[in-house]
């Protein structure tokens, strides 16, 4: 089964600011697919009020930050073999 994070709002635009987990800061989150941000530290994301703001220019795939203060969203791809069947089937 595949678990994807949606960071939208319910007008599909891009959400300007993401969530903490507190949870996982206390190494206690268990959800497989947590809808929270989850950092490491060190990680150098700014965070304010347990909140981080999301960088636009990362999900266009044009940030050319070396050092970002701004939460890139990651890109969980399907495995190898799901993609291999969607990339036949678009063909």
């Amino acid at each position: 089964m595949l678990f994807f994070q949606v960071f939208r709002n319910y007008q599909y635009s891009l959400l300007d600011t993401l969530p903490v987990c507190q949870d996982f800061n206390r190494g206690l989150c268990t959800r497989p697919a947590c809808k929270f941000v989850h950092l490491q530290e060190g990680e150098g994301v700014e965070v304010i009020d347990q909140h981080v703001a999301v960088c636009r220019d990362a999900a266009k795939g044009q940030c050319c930050r070396s050092s970002c203060k701004y939460y890139h969203i990651p890109v969980d791809l399907p495995p190898a073999p799901v993609m291999a069947a969607l990339s036949s089937y678009l063909q």
